[in-house]
């Protein structure tokens, strides 16, 4: 018990280690380390795994129409360096809403006084003027607002109004920088937040409360705009946020991870097929064209700007010197613009399709289940440790295969690197457990029967795990296995003094039943007891001699127990309530001694005695005390009528491939009483109706057997059934699902 306390206690630490090198929350967010701390093995190698996760799953359907206006090589080509002045992306504007027909506009530039451009005074205030009127006149345009400012570097979140933070001096934070106005006021334009959680994208800020006003991403101000609705219609809860329409429809509800961060979801790749993508500087030549260009050029520009029709488009810097980029799923390795992150936001909130990541709890139950149930496979047998390492791979595939599955499906993330992590850790620690046990294992061998034994046959039962085969004879025999019934409750209540004494007078009681009947004790195991009939001496109908012994130890076993009832204090009520179960078979097997000259034990072997065997362990699913083979019946039966035998079944026990006939020795033919023999008249037409697939009369004739059997529950309290009762279930069963035609009365046993 010890050891075993050792060895749990050393998986534990395993799982707890990499539990604790998980994070506990398993999110991988750079750049946070003071909430999630530092950044390590397994953070990166689960962010690996969400990557790899998106690649298997590929692209999704887009809900709803997204198009992007670049600003890219071609355009600052065009235009000269950004920023330009403000009366082009006015332009913009006014030739997507008039000539595209769009919904709405994201613009992912923050249009402060300190991005203006850098001409003449006056030429700024006018480019200025003439954006805000293309603002003003359209309203459906989002403008980006950010807390990172210009002078920090990109992702740098350190003045974010994070609501986890209140207590760190954060509520004091005013507005994000917001573009100026006239660009935005009252009535006409909207802003939106584009700051992200480090210089990735996993995860982004969805609101910031600060200077009495709650601010958005971007990305929701665009989807209120696509449902025509306002801020208003948004609900901040403490691990949601809810979108409701006009009569309190549920139009979005939103996972917030930490009370304010959400985990976008990914519909396609930057440059993927879906996505329709145009140069900034394309749309103002086009939008030229369409007012002063020929009637092929107008048709051009207007077959141009149909590709926006009812779409919301986003403007955003793409080429790499604007250093707007980073690394995103279904992109590949190479860094993508960053403004693809609003369109796959818009996406999610729209399709609600949101990730969810598996609560914590949830995530330290499945590090320490894999590894535990991987190091389970990992102390075995030697001879089965191949088949071990198999089932161990097998399984942490399954477990691979299955985090795989339920992204795809549910866009679930289970946590992937701790647990399989965990579960190699748990093997290595158990290889290690098992070689220690082992050694422990052969040190304890030798110390026990080292005195007995030659040492060879000591070093050979340690290094092949076999018991020595010296040879013997072939012999026909009476098998005899008998067991005490639920002996481990006695071992819980009983001192081991008491256990000894009580254990001593029962196998002396037994014995000597057992030798009186010409019986050979080959061993002791614990409390049960192991004989052979019929050698090493020979035995006249030594099948008819075990069955009747069977019955005497069972008469003598109750004259112990109202001995001990009698005993006072002596003995605690179980003792006073002992029963044993036997099991008998005949046949061939291996008998002899076996050993060595110095030390020897006079055994059987082979699969008659395992049938013996089974059938002690099997009878306690009958309700019988005493089970014997069809071969066992048969021999006594020839030899002469001292017993009373009932057919049980024919069955196939497990590890075995031909069906066995058993049988109940009941009693002594001399003990049968009235009531008894009625029983067994009832059951015995049970069976021959069981037999003809007659269920519902067979059942009728053993639910009257039930009420005649001599150890049913309401007489003995220690017999939890008895056959009539298991036939009775067995037809019921039978009769709900009818058995093949070929049907031939076998019972398949899958417990030994």
């Amino acid at each position: 018990m010890r050891g075993q306390l050792v060895s749990i206690a050393a998986l534990a630490v395993t799982c707890a280690v990499w539990a604790l090198l998980s994070q506990l929350t398993m999110l991988h967010i750079p750049g946070y380390e003071r909430f999630l701390g530092p950044d390590g093995f397994v953070s990166f190698l689960e962010e690996k795994t969400r990557s790899a996760r998106f690649a298997l799953r590929g692209g999704m359907p887009a809900p709803v129409k997204v198009c992007y206006v670049d600003v890219d090589s071609l355009s600052i080509g065009k235009l000269g360096n950004f920023p330009w002045n403000r009366a082009l992306h006015g332009m913009v504007i006014d030739a997507l809403f008039q000539h595209g027909g769009i919904k709405a506009a994201g613009m992912d530039f923050v249009f402060s006084d300190d991005g203006s451009a850098t001409s003449g005074t006056g030429e700024i205030d006018d480019g200025t003027k003439r954006f805000a009127l293309a603002v003003r006149r359209h309203k459906n345009v989002v403008l980006a607002a950010t807390y990172a400012s210009q002078n920090r570097p990109l992702g740098d979140v350190s003045y974010f109004p994070f609501v986890f933070e209140a207590g760190h001096g954060q509520s004091q934070i005013g507005p994000p920088e917001l573009p100026a106005y006239p660009i935005i006021g009252p009535g006409w334009g909207h802003a939106g937040l584009i700051d992200a959680v480090g210089d990735g994208v996993a995860f982004l800020p969805f609101f910031a409360k600060a200077d009495h006003h709650t601010y958005y991403p971007l990305a929701l101000q665009l989807a209120l705009l696509y449902w025509e609705l306002d801020s208003s219609a948004v609900e901040i809860g403490k691990n949601t946020l809810t979108v409701r329409g006009r009569h309190g429809a549920e139009m979005a509800r939103m996972p917030l991870v930490m009370s304010q961060l959400v985990e976008p979801n990914w519909f396609s790749a930057w440059m993927a097929d879906g996505n329709s993508h145009a140069s900034f500087v394309e749309v103002l030549a086009y939008a030229q064209a369409l007012e002063k260009g020929s009637a092929e050029q107008q048709v051009e520009a207007a077959a141009f700007f149909e590709k926006f029709r009812d779409a919301i488009v986003l403007i955003g810097p793409v080429d790499p010197l604007l250093k707007d980029m980073s690394v995103m799923p279904l992109s590949g390795a190479q860094p993508v613009p960053r403004v693809s992150v609003h369109g796959n936001l818009l996406q999610t909130i729209v399709s609600g399709k949101f990730l969810h990541r598996s609560p914590v709890w949830v995530n330290l139950l499945l590090i320490f289940s894999l590894g535990f149930v991987a190091a389970s496979f990992s102390i075995v047998r030697p001879r089965f440790s191949l088949q071990a390492k198999v089932l161990g791979a097998f399984l942490v595939g399954i477990y691979i295969a299955g985090a795989f599955y339920v992204f795809d499906v549910a866009g679930i993330l289970i946590p992937l690197a701790a647990p399989v992590l965990s579960a190699g850790s748990c093997v290595f620690v158990g290889a290690l457990i098992q070689v220690s046990r082992e050694k422990r294992q052969k040190n304890r061998i030798k110390g026990m029967f080292g005195s007995y034994l030659s040492p060879a046959l000591v070093d050979e039962m340690i290094e092949s795990g076999k018991d020595p085969h010296l040879g013997g004879v072939d012999a026909e025999i009476t098998a005899f296995f008998s067991d005490v019934q639920s002996f481990s409750a006695f071992s819980e209540i009983l001192t081991p003094q008491q256990l000894v004494a009580l254990m001593n007078e029962y196998l002396t009681a037994m014995t000597d039943i057992l030798m009186g009947s010409g019986c050979y004790v080959d061993k002791y195991i614990g409390d049960a007891i192991v004989g052979i009939f019929n050698a090493p001496a020979p035995l006249q109908n030594h099948a008819l001699q075990a069955c009747i012994a069977t019955q005497l130890l069972h008469k003598r076993l109750i004259q112990l127990r109202e001995k001990w009832a009698t005993e006072g204090d002596k003995w605690p009520p179980i003792v006073s309530s002992m029963q044993m179960r036997i099991g008998l078979n005949s046949g061939c097997a291996t008998v002899g001694n076996m050993g060595s000259e110095k030390r020897f034990n006079y055994t059987m072997m082979g699969d008659t005695v395992n049938l013996a065997a089974r059938c002690e362990s099997g009878s306690k699913s009958y309700g019988a005390y005493t089970m014997v083979t069809g071969e066992t019946m048969r021999a006594a039966v020839a030899a002469g009528g001292e017993c009373v035998f009932r057919y049980l079944d024919k069955i196939i026990v497990k590890g075995r491939r031909d069906p066995v006939e058993i049988h109940e020795i009941v009693c002594l033919a001399a003990d049968l009483s009235h009531e008894t023999s009625r029983c067994l008249e009832i059951y015995a037409k049970g069976m021959q109706l069981y037999m003809a697939r007659e269920w519902v009369a067979a059942m009728a004739c053993f639910h009257e057997s039930a009420a005649l059997e001599t150890n049913r529950p309401e007489k003995n309290p220690d017999s939890p059934t008895t056959p009539s009762n298991v036939m009775l279930s067995r037809c019921q069963v039978l009769k709900e699902s009818p058995p093949l035609p070929d049907w031939d009365g076998v019972f398949k046993m899958t417990t030994k």
